[in-house]
């Protein structure tokens, strides 16, 4: 996949998940680090994001089926995510199903977060690859 489609997707999705601080909590990197840092230790490992992420299908599963379909995950994006949004989703869609399953939905979000969000690839999401993200995201 494209990394600059990865990186729109992340951020709308970051972004969306924090109803009523939107951009300006995007921008700033430790906010958003210290948000997913259920541990505290200063970093968003891998199981702090997808615990993140989990019940972020349910919360835009509109229909109630279990799954995201394609309108269901654009609405999910932000900004310039959603003209990205048909190819992330085909290239996530493994089982070629309709919708986006849960287990999909979470294998897409360890994906992106291991080749997209953890740059540096030490497990962990910093603040300054945070900051990456959001110019990439530009």
């Amino acid at each position: 996949m494209r990394l600059e489609a990865m990186g729109l997707a992340v951020v709308g999705l970051i972004l969306a998940a924090a109803p009523g601080v939107g951009a300006a909590f995007a921008q700033q990197p430790g906010m958003v680090v210290a948000f997913l840092d259920k541990n505290a230790d200063g970093k968003c490992d891998l199981n702090e994001y997808l615990t993140f992420q989990q019940p972020r299908l349910a919360q835009f599963d509109k229909d109630g089926d279990g799954g995201l379909n394609l309108g269901e995950f654009r609405e999910s994006l932000q900004g310039k995510s959603k003209m990205n949004a048909a190819f992330v989703f085909k290239n996530a869609n493994a089982e070629g199903g309709r919708t986006l399953s849960q287990k999909e939905f979470l294998g897409y979000h360890a994906w992106v977060f291991k080749n997209y969000v953890d740059s540096d690839k030490d497990g962990f999401m910093s603040a300054e690859e945070w900051s990456e993200i959001m110019a990439a995201a530009g």
